[in-house]
């Protein structure tokens, strides 16, 4: 696998203090916008996937998850809200988490992770090849999309990866909190957002909440829009911070950055949460994104009303309202 980096990761420097222009648009000014749209190679290879035989598509499959592999190279970084570590005046927190204010050096071995997140037309070859439901199917599919992230359980997500590792022979899995972290930011670098630059410019390197809803082909609340329509990070890495959060592998503790292995941490050995990284759209002023901690159950759910007779029914939210997945492959 490839072990050479992104050329902007030694050309671009996370600034001082992010500018963020300004996040509402007119519809006049929104119908000015370029027109935003895959590229011809990420877009033919999604929609190939769903041509030929199961073994064809898992072949194309195999050999596309392979190529979108970025090597990260390992490394120590303060993880955690790095605010207080800037040396600006004032600035002493991105997030309004307690639970990232821990903020010590963690050091982490060499990996790879995913361009981009996994979408339905790479999560569809996974289901049909090994005889699953395919996810998002809870409204005859109405809600789902070849070339957006893939909404799915965590359980889900976790066997998609490693099922990539029995037909490619690399030991991929969800990645660690501390790897998508890292990753996010550039390695460990003081990105709040991962943008090519650091900066948020609404429009040109992340959505307006009006350009996501356009972009999107899913009319629901969950307006994810189609994979790297917007600049990468300096690492290479495309999403990272928008377009929907994503599953990692570790339990969810609010002291797990306290109890933390200073070397390659894995989180809590149980729990009743998982993490999950990374923001829905570019809608709102979230500056910390990169070391925003969320949590969810494995699977999601939600309660109904009570009924006359005072009893609540809690049920399985749809899978294409969870999170998604981006895979990652470490070695020893």
């Amino acid at each position: 696998m490839p072990r050479t980096e992104s050329p902007n990761l030694t050309k671009v420097k996370p600034p001082l203090q992010p500018t963020i222009s300004h996040h509402f648009i007119s519809e006049d000014d929104l119908a000015k916008l370029p027109v935003r749209k895959q590229s011809p190679e990420l877009h033919v290879a999604l929609e190939s996937l769903s041509e030929g035989s199961v073994e064809e598509r898992v072949a194309k499959l195999r050999k596309k998850v392979i190529e979108d592999l970025v090597y990260v190279r390992g490394g120590s970084f303060m993880r955690g809200d790095f605010a207080r570590l800037m040396g600006v005046e004032g600035v002493t927190r991105m997030t309004y988490n307690e639970d990232d204010k821990i903020v010590r050096e963690i050091t982490l071995s060499d990996f790879w992770i995913s361009r981009y997140k996994t979408t339905y037309a790479e999560f569809d070859v996974f289901s049909d090849a090994t005889g699953r439901k395919r996810t998002g199917m809870e409204y005859e599919g109405k809600y789902r999309n070849p070339f957006v992230p893939a909404g799915t359980y965590w359980q889900d997500a976790k066997d998609y990866c490693q099922w990539l590792g029995k037909i490619t022979g690399y030991p991929f899995d969800l990645p660690t909190e501390a790897q998508w972290e890292y990753a996010a930011r550039s390695r460990g670098q003081f990105f709040m957002i991962a943008t090519d630059d650091g900066n948020i410019d609404y429009g040109r390197n992340i959505p307006y909440a009006a350009q996501a809803e356009k972009l999107s082909p899913i009319q629901i609340s969950r307006h994810v829009y189609p994979v790297g329509l917007f600049p990468s990070n300096p690492l290479g890495l495309y999403d990272m911070s928008y377009d929907g959060r994503e599953w990692v592998n570790d339990w969810y503790a609010d002291d797990s950055y306290k109890n933390a292995a200073g070397h390659d941490p894995q989180g809590p050995l149980t729990g009743s949460e998982k993490v999950t990284r990374g923001w829905a759209q570019g809608d709102t002023l979230k500056i910390g994104v990169n070391a925003w901690r969320h949590k969810d159950t494995p699977l999601p759910t939600s309660e109904s009303l009570a009924d006359k007779n005072g009893s609540r029914t809690v049920e399985p939210l749809p899978s294409d309202l969870s999170p998604s997945v981006r895979c990652a492959v470490s070695y020893p």
